[in-house]
């Protein structure tokens, strides 16, 4: 492979989830999404025929804990968990930034400096214990407990109260803390070359496998092309409230996605974008640019 640069990564975090290791465990949480409905109803069972449980109204947040199939999804909202309707649900993120208290459910659970069981051990809890939950990271709780930040397997923990989403004023996530982190590592690999169906320096990047690998070393995991990322990661946003670590997604006539990168701020943006060139970084308002974008997504990390 060439390299015609190398920027530092400031950051890098590994996401891998282990499995439940006792038959006492919970659910692992999938990820979050966004009521779109103007009131949800939280069912027993994957059926319309089940009882509802509660009703959940418009714009809510709620965690996804298992993709039951393409139509039911069992989540957790305020301490109730049940299944809701897929179609009824938008935004769905691996990774979602809220604010919300979770309680242990179990004995000796680990609170790790990232989300992974290599990680180190930050301390340790209890049945019963609470902490303040900032989000959800492939399957951990991102928690904050006597000062210190870190992660939970979300199996060994029950959110018990709503959720407070920090977001924009059009409904995006704030951006991430971490955005200029991912944009960073994203830059060690400008000069790389292009491969199509590549997803890493070894083998080269095609435009959604270089998204793909430089978000799943900050613990998400993206759809693997850009059409699917456009449709299933992120939540869209305006041109006006780019800020770095948001995807930028581009097509033939502005109209079906067929390429992606990642925006660094400045009006800059880094990709695969070809075979004759690798990974570059481009202007967002270069002419080619203005005419084939089709739009921004951000995903929480």
């Amino acid at each position: 492979m060439k390299r015609l640069g190398r920027w530092l990564a400031a950051l890098t975090v590994a996401g891998a989830v282990a499995l439940p290791v006792s038959a006492e465990a919970g659910a692992i949480a999938y990820g979050a999404a966004t009521v779109d409905a103007s009131m949800l109803n939280l069912r027993s069972g994957p059926g319309m025929d089940y009882d509802i449980i509660s009703t959940i109204g418009d714009k809510t947040i709620i965690v996804i804990l298992e993709r039951t199939n393409d139509e039911w999804y069992y989540i957790n909202y305020d301490g109730k968990t049940g299944y809701a309707k897929s179609e009824f649900l938008t935004d769905i993120l691996t990774a979602e930034n809220f604010s919300a208290t979770g309680e242990v459910t179990a004995t000796d659970v680990l609170m790790r400096s990232g989300p992974s069981t290599d990680k180190k051990v930050l301390g340790v809890y209890n049945t019963g214990e609470q902490l303040a939950v900032i989000g959800i990271n492939n399957g951990w709780y991102k928690v904050k407990s006597n000062g210190s930040t870190g992660y939970m397997r979300s199996d060994y923990m029950k959110i018990v109260s709503g959720y407070n989403p920090a977001r924009t004023s059009s409904g995006a996530p704030a951006p991430s803390p971490t955005g200029n982190a991912l944009v960073d590592f994203a830059l060690q690999y400008v000069g790389y070359d292009y491969q199509y169906g590549g997803s890493s320096p070894k083998s080269g990047f095609d435009c959604s496998g270089f998204t793909s690998y430089v978000f799943k070393n900050f613990g998400v995991t993206l759809t693997r092309n850009s059409a699917g990322q456009y449709k299933n990661d992120g939540v869209k946003l305006s041109k006006d409230e780019l800020a770095p670590g948001d995807l930028l997604f581009f097509g033939s006539g502005g109209k079906s996605v067929n390429h992606v990168g990642i925006y660094m701020g400045d009006g800059e943006f880094v990709h695969a974008s070809g075979e004759r060139v690798g990974v570059v970084v481009s202007r967002i308002d270069s002419t080619y640019y203005i005419n084939h974008y089709i739009g921004a997504k951000r995903v929480s990390f």
